[in-house]
């Protein structure tokens, strides 16, 4: 096969790849880092689940939401058995306001995490609590801020496990209850039901590398 022949078939594949992360991401990540928050990855909703907030003649929907913690910012305090874990976070998603087309909006914040008989081991199975998240953003229909429920437990499950290679795999989820504001906090919206968001990997990432790939082959060519 010629040159330019191998390279259309690493382009073709490349798209697939692209599209295959796009649509049906597998669950958890894979890292060299044991520690939580995961220093790679998202919590993201699945495709039909949709946050919604009722309010007086408002309703307010987010969906596509993808909550990623910036592991660096992370400060993980012992207590007891448990280990807190405080860090900073985005949140980026697409919201409809009473009815209205699909918008961006992004936002940010610190949140607060409780990983549960955490001290001490590095793998096994935790239960987790969400504590708190206090996250402000704007959108094309004004600003807005999140926070977990302060009245219902934001709970859910990690697992980390040796994988070999000096890696690690690690499975995690929240069923998370919000509440909204777009007064500034004077009142808030509280979400319907909780939001379950699962670990994933970032697509743009394996796309990113992949696309370099082929861009440094037809560096070479040239």
């Amino acid at each position: 096969m010629s040159q330019r022949g191998r390279l259309a078939t690493i382009g073709g594949m490349v798209s697939l790849v692209c599209a295959a992360a796009s649509s049906a991401l597998a669950q958890g990540v894979n890292t060299p880092n044991p520690n939580l928050p995961p220093d790679t990855g998202d919590y993201r909703t699945a495709d039909q689940v949709h946050a919604t907030y009722h309010g007086p003649a408002l309703t307010i929907v987010l969906q596509n939401i993808i909550h990623q913690p910036i592991a660096a910012t992370a400060v993980r305090i012992p207590f007891g058995p448990d280990e807190q874990e405080q860090f900073q976070s985005s949140l980026t998603g697409m919201i409809s306001v009473n009815g209205s087309p699909f918008q961006p909006f992004s936002g940010s914040g610190p949140v607060t995490t409780r990983v549960f008989n955490k001290i001490g081991n590095i793998t096994g199975t935790f239960n987790t609590e969400m504590l708190a998240m206090d996250l402000s953003g704007s959108s094309p229909f004004g600003p807005f801020l999140v926070r977990e429920s302060p009245t219902l437990a934001s709970t859910g499950q990690t697992t980390i496990t040796n994988i070999g290679g000096g890696l690690f795999h690690i499975d995690s989820f929240f069923d998370v209850f919000t509440e909204l504001s777009i007064d500034g906090g004077a009142t808030w919206i509280p979400g319907d039901s909780s939001t379950r968001v699962t670990l994933m990997p970032a697509p743009a990432s394996t796309c990113l590398l992949a696309l370099a790939g082929v861009a440094a082959m037809r560096r070479r060519r040239r």
